[in-house]
């Protein structure tokens, strides 16, 4: 999904980058302190000292600002392409993991599946975002599939639920500690056998 709004960086105009940049801010503030109702164009605007109509130019709706909000504190998680599909998740889950539980995404995050409830346009946002998130791993299954390290019979869309889906669970919802045998074992357990040597 195309991003809804360009990073600040990605600007040419300086002063428009510094007025996005403030507003993006304010919106995360307020997603964090209020969630999704404390986030209104005004409170915005009062918070982040630019004008509604510079707000409206740089965003339809509140829902697109609110979605931009979110990935202004994504974080692009890597994923290796190495020889050893275990330790490649590994990486990439320790990453996603890590930046659900510090910093800003995990705070503000579940603002968009509330908000996505109640609209249908932030919930079509949202979804585009989380098919980003599956290519990822998708990409690095399929990958492995070809080369043998998976057996045939597996099925890439359960598996990738089954390795992120127990760390969103543990972070919103059981709010326990995570460890890397969730997302080990599912990988250990659909790999291709290794045919054995004759000594």
């Amino acid at each position: 999904m195309a991003n809804t709004v360009q990073r600040p960086t990605e600007l040419q105009d300086p002063r428009r980058a510094k007025s996005l940049a403030r507003v993006l801010a304010a919106a995360v503030e307020l997603l964090r302190e209020g969630g999704s109702p404390g986030l209104t164009i005004e409170a915005v605007a009062a918070r982040s000292g630019v004008a509604k109509t510079t707000i409206y130019r740089q965003f339809e709706n509140r829902d697109q600002l609110h979605h931009a909000a979110l990935r202004s504190v994504a974080c692009s998680v890597p994923m290796p392409h190495s020889d050893d599909l275990v330790a490649d998740i590994t990486s990439f889950c320790v990453g996603l993991n890590q930046a659900l539980r510090n910093g800003d995404l995990g705070g503000v995050l579940p603002t968009g599946f509330d908000g996505a409830e109640r609209s249908d346009s932030l919930a079509k946002m949202m979804q585009g975002t989380g098919e980003e998130r599956r290519a990822a791993i998708t990409g690095r299954l399929h990958a492995a599939l070809r080369s043998g390290e998976l057996s045939d019979d597996s099925d890439i869309d359960l598996l990738n639920s089954q390795l992120v889906g127990p760390l969103f669970y543990r972070r919103f919802i059981s709010r326990q500690p995570t460890s890397a045998d969730l997302w080990r074992m599912p990988c250990c357990r659909r790999r291709r056998p290794r045919p054995h040597r004759r000594r």
